[in-house]
């Protein structure tokens, strides 16, 4: 308060309350943030004991007036989350709600591929940073652990997080202290939405296509969920071999319209309550998207032979649905939040491969088809607090608990070989080349953290602080599988074609000896018993960091982690000749330490320099050698890997020329003992090696943000801005392990582009009544590793891909909202192909994903 000494400062969130010593009397309230021209506001309590204050500050260098509510400081815009990179102390990069919107980005898994170094696989899921994927980078919501909902990853798939939860997401690089030190790509750090500013509800809805899905002729619907996601079966209902009570039919049905949609709602509002305000935000939505892929697939000997060369189609419907609750008290300078989110995801896939594949006579052709289900769902509650105990102490405290249901329930696998115009079973793996499988995993963890911060007093106002305190994070895994072997006997021809498998396989026909029902552990009672595995991860932390700030230019962070990990593993898993059983046990003690050094070389450019220790462990499913049949190869765990020890450094240099943009160059390099790498051996068996004993990737990142066109009228204004950035990788792995042979001495690692480019041309007006948006956003991979071949087997590569989106989005009178996009445009082919001594690869797998459209509306209340 102007001549005063009455003063506060916001909160994460932009909020902040006065008590005032009286209620008569004219009051000036004076606000100021880095960036903003100061401002002054006048109003009087009167006899109310609250009084709401609406204060604007005009960004210093802005031309179009832009005005931003103080008490809801935006932490989504991208000017704020510019100024605010460039005044801390580590690197790290942010992308917020605004550029997710302008950039027509749906979730965080597409804000990542928008920054510098990321890429995704356009074969698989998760992402890619520097080079580095799902198992050396680590997930946290609002600084506390996230786990997979998926078994064959370690970090949850981050399309389940939509613009409607994200306030921002930062992505930190290089390690500290703060982060977890099971990381060597990058921590993403999800920060999910608050309320602050008027009482509001809106809602809104999106209808699209997908270009391929909606003229494919014949789409196929699995039989045992529907249009919403629930399921007729989740769990295993088979209690007697000689009794056939599978709920859900073999034969699909046929979509005629595979129309995408999309539904959601969103409100929040404020109370005053006793000394504090409380807030509420909820948001939930509903998507459903269809899919329609057709292409080739093919397999290959050790020589390089082609022993299976078939056409294939894949129907595909997922539908998610993510609802969020946050209750945020605040009083004076503490805050208390709580926050509940629940996320469920059901993709259903129908495919067929057909075509040859090791053909026992002349003119053999085979028909695999696969239906399945996975369907996932996590429940995440966390409990946040921020406390200012006094003036030198903070107190920073948070405990969450996560719940994970990951289930594929009746999973349909059939082998179909035709001959001489007869189609027959495939049935040379006693039964299991027709099999039904069900699949459970059920997962419970517990995070924490405690983190005290002291603030030294000193004469020049100088940043110098110590923070210290305690990680946790406890992880329970259960999984369970039980595969239903349908072993024909006899005649094995199909009576009824190969389009009604349920006239073949049912209790009739069970009955009638037509075929056994059987598990990997046999035939009697004690065959119903599954395979399955236990996991156990326990990490408990203790951390200090140190921040002193030498000069106004000059600022160091020295800091050290201590991990205290044990991870267990117990299995016991039946396969087609022998038991494994474990356990698998990594315990080991690490000390981590970081050092982050900032020199501000102007007021508007910073010099950063990073060195950190860090390490990885080795995931659940590349532990446990549970074997997993595909299409065209299987895949295993590996219980003797050992974790990987990572040294991490950076460099960068940063421009900020004016508000909202940006100039950064950086280079970096990682040295890596005990890597680990995916590889491929005999029988087309993929695994997980420890290959070498170190890795070295290096790599420069440049990275521009610049608005080109500034203009007013009497009716709006105009900006056109662009961005992008572009990254230069080189990485080098030693071939080495002893458990497996490698033709060559020497690789690339697994998943790492040696280029990666992003950009964006975006236009916005901001009229009286009406503002737009629109996008072009283009983005590309070079070739990478996706497999390292062994015993003679050539790595396989996972083809460069370009993409090229489109979105435009208006609002009119603050009320109506209105979006077009277009993802995809450029439809390219995805390939994956093995690498032979000749110039020529061959395509292993080729498809198009097709175009995206959608057109929505929403209406804020």
């Amino acid at each position: 308060m102007a001549n005063t000494t009455l003063a506060t400062s916001t909160d994460e969130a932009g909020e902040f309350s006065i008590n005032l010593p009286s209620k008569t009397g004219e009051y000036t309230l004076v606000s100021t943030f880095v960036g903003y021209d100061p401002d002054s506001t006048k109003f009087n309590l009167q006899a109310n004991d609250w009084e709401f204050v609406s204060v604007t500050l005009i960004n210093t260098n802005s031309t179009l007036d832009e005005v931003v509510v103080t008490r809801r400081r935006e932490r989504a815009s991208e000017i704020a989350l510019l100024e605010e990179r460039k005044l801390s102390n580590l690197m790290v990069e942010k992308i917020g709600a605004q550029e997710l919107s302008r950039k027509g980005v749906s979730d965080a898994e597409g804000a990542l591929t928008k920054m510098s170094g990321v890429t995704k696989s356009a074969s698989g899921a998760n992402v890619f940073v520097r080079g580095l994927g799902d198992r050396y980078n680590s997930t946290t919501l609002n600084g506390l652990a996230l786990p997979s909902e998926d078994p064959l990853n370690k970090n949850i798939s981050l399309d389940f997080f939509g613009t409607s939860v994200i306030d921002n997401i930062a992505v930190n690089k290089t390690f500290n202290p703060a982060l977890g030190g099971d990381v060597a790509g990058a921590n993403i750090d999800i920060l999910s939405k608050e309320f602050s500013g008027s009482d509001f509800f809106q809602i809104g809805a999106s209808s699209g296509i997908n270009s391929q899905a909606i003229k494919a002729e014949d789409f196929k619907k699995i039989d045992g969920t529907n249009w919403f996601g629930s399921l007729k079966e989740r769990k295993s209902p088979i209690t007697d071999l000689t009794s056939y009570d599978f709920a859900n039919n073999w034969n699909p049905s046929q979509i005629k319209t595979p129309i995408n949609s999309s539904f959601s709602l969103s409100g929040g509002k404020r109370f005053n309550l006793a000394n504090g305000t409380l807030n509420l935000f909820v948001t939930g939505n509903m998507d459903s998207e269809y899919r329609y892929y057709d292409g080739v697939i093919r397999q290959t000997s050790t020589a390089g032979t082609i022993f299976l060369d078939q056409e294939m189609e894949r129907s595909e419907y997922n539908v998610s649905k993510t609802a969020m609750a946050n209750l945020k008290y605040s009083f004076g300078n503490h805050s208390i939040s709580f926050n509940s989110m629940y996320i469920g995801d059901q993709g259903q896939s129908y495919g067929q491969n057909y075509g040859l594949n090791i053909s026992d006579d002349d003119g053999d052709i085979r028909l695999w088809r696969r239906q399945h289900v996975v369907d996932n769902h996590l429940f995440v509650n966390q409990l946040l607090s921020k406390l200012e105990l006094t003036n030198d102490w903070t107190l920073d405290l948070g405990v969450g608990y996560n719940h994970v249901s990951a289930n594929e329930p009746d999973r349909r696998t059939n082998n179909i070989l035709l001959r001489d115009g007869t189609y027959r079973f495939y049935n040379n793996a006693n039964g299991a080349d027709n099999e039904r499988y069900y699949s459970e995993i059920g997962e419970r963890g517990w995070t924490a953290k405690a983190i005290a911060t002291y603030k030294f007093e000193n004469d020049r106002n100088f940043e110098r602080k110590i923070d210290f305190g305690y990680n946790g994070n406890l992880v329970r895994r259960d999984f369970e599988v039980r595969m239903f072997n349908h072993n024909v006997k006899g005649d094995v021809t199909l009576s009824h074609g190969v389009d009604d498998i349920d006239d073949s396989f049912n209790g009739g026909t069970l009955a009638d000896d037509y075929f056994q029902l059987t598990t990997n552990w046999g035939a009697g009672v004690s065959a119903l018993k599954p395979n399955w595995y236990n996991a156990k991860k326990d990490i408990h932390s203790a951390l200090v960091v140190g921040t002193y700030q030498f000069s106004e230019k000059f600022t160091g962070v020295l800091g050290v982690r201590y991990d205290r990990v044990n991870q267990v593993i117990d299995y016991e898993i039946q396969t087609r000749t022998s038991v494994a059983d474990g356990p698998s046990t990594i315990d080991k003690n690490y000390i981590l330490p970081s050092l982050n050094l900032k020199y501000a070389l102007t007021e508007k450019s910073n010099l950063r320099a990073s060195a950190s220790r860090s390490y990885t462990l080795p995931q659940f499913i590349e532990l446990a050698p549970f074997q997993n049949t595909f299409a065209t190869f299987k895949s295993e765990g590996n219980p003797d890997l050992s974790p990987v020890e990572n040294n991490n450094f950076d460099l960068k240099w940063e421009l900020f020329p004016s508000s909202g943009e940006l100039v950064s160059v950086g280079a970096f390099f990682k040295s890596m003992k005990n890597p680990i790498a995916r590889v491929e051996y005999g029988n087309n068996i993929m695994t997980y090696h420890n290959i070498g004993s170190t890795a070295e990737i290096a790599g420069a990142e440049i990275e521009v943000k610049k608005n080109l066109l500034k203009t007013s009228t009497g009716y709006g204004d105009n900006i056109l801005s662009a961005g992008a950035n572009v990254s230069y990788l080189y990485s080098s792995q030693k071939l080495e392990a002893s458990e497996v042979y490698f033709g060559e001495t020497r690789s690339a690692l697994q998943g790492a582009s040696p280029l990666l480019a992003n950009a964006d041309v975006s236009y916005l007006y901001n009229g009286n009544r009406w503002n737009l948006t629109s996008s072009i956003v283009a983005n590309y991979f070079s070739d990478r590793v996706f497999m390292i071949g062994t015993h003679t087997y050539k790595n396989v590569i996972e083809k460069g891909v370009p993409t090229l989106d489109f979105v435009t989005n208006a609002v009119i009178n603050d009320k109506w909202g209105v979006n077009l996009r277009v993802r995809n445009m450029l439809n390219p082919k995805i390939n994956l192909e093995r690498e032979t001594d000749s110039n020529e690869n061959i395509v292993l797998e080729s498809y198009k994903r097709g175009v995206d459209a959608s057109v929505g509306i929403s209406y804020k209340f």
